[in-house]
């Protein structure tokens, strides 16, 4: 037997093994039986399917649009990321391209597989496109439900404009710009927070979101909900980002994780959402304001 065709031999036997521990949901072996195939389509696929099935959806994004680029006729993926971007998108009637941050974890950091999970049950079908058509939709139906949760009905203010003014006024600061935005106070700030194409805060941002979250702490009853922006610039080849939604977002989970860092604002109270290019919080127009929208904006309501 020649060295080709054993490779393809083995490849197709740990395919199978990997098929096999992912039907019976043991998920973490079917990821190392699948670690060695590299750029193999139905080993991608699989693996994609294995993501999307613990709640990961941006690793399974990640592994589908390997898949397309690839093999672009590739209905299961070009479907699956069609789903996942639904998701991620909000499509189902939220404004705010976003989602409860415990939950968004999960889809940009893959927070585990006992979370995941809980959410979907149900061991994948790998063979079946329609199979894992049907656990995205349903993982789709809890993030909605998450979205929504009930809750008590606050005791209007008898003047919510000078509620929300006083709000405004102690959140003040040189380095961002308030504003009152329907029901909520709005933090927009002065300087990019964000590298080109990136989500990595440098020390300066950090101190920023410190600051930031340490006065919204103060504010007795305040929930956030941070907003990922880029600008109009789309994500080239070999950025880890499909698009700019999927940037956005990113960044938002990483300035909502800032604010957390110092234990003033309890991480899984913080709710991320993504613009992506839409609605910048400065014109793409010059370069300087192109720099100033690779940033995130901070929602305070009450």
């Amino acid at each position: 037997m020649s060295t080709g065709t054993a490779n393809r031999h083995a490849a197709r036997s740990a395919l199978a093994e990997a098929t096999g521990l992912a039907r019976a949901g043991r998920y973490d072996d079917a990821r190392r039986a699948l670690a060695g195939l590299g750029e193999d389509v139905a080993a991608l696929d699989l693996l994609a399917r294995i993501h999307a099935q613990q709640g990961d959806l941006a690793a399974a994004d990640a592994c589908w649009a390997r898949v397309q680029a690839l093999d672009g006729d590739h209905a299961g993926a070009r479907e699956g990321r069609r789903r996942i971007h639904r998701i991620w998108s909000g499509s189902r009637g939220r404004t705010a391209r976003g989602v409860g941050l415990g939950v968004a974890v999960l889809l940009v950091a893959g927070a585990g597989a006992v979370a995941g999970e809980a959410l979907v049950p149900a061991p994948p079908e790998p063979s079946s496109d329609q199979d894992v058509a049907a656990e995205l939709d349903r993982l789709a139906d809890e993030l909605d439900a998450l979205r929504s949760p009930a809750e008590p009905e606050a005791t209007p203010s008898e003047n919510p404009e000078a509620a929300l003014s006083t709000v405004q006024a102690a959140l003040e600061d040189p380095r961002w710009t308030t504003g009152i935005d329907g029901a909520g106070v709005t933090v927009t700030f002065d300087e990019a927070i964000f590298p080109d194409g990136g989500t990595d805060l440098p020390e300066s941002a950090q101190d920023v979101l410190a600051d930031a979250a340490a006065r919204i702490a103060g504010l007795e009853g305040a929930r956030v909900t941070v907003v990922g922006h880029t600008n109009d610039i789309p994500t080239g080849e070999g950025s880890r980002y499909a698009d700019n939604t999927e940037l956005g977002l990113a960044r938002a989970l990483a300035a909502a994780e800032s604010l957390a860092a110092q234990g003033a604002l309890p991480l899984d109270e913080i709710a991320i959402a993504t613009s992506g290019d839409d609605d910048p919080p400065y014109p793409n127009t010059t370069d300087a304001d192109r720099r100033r929208n690779q940033t995130a904006t901070l929602l305070i309501t009450f």
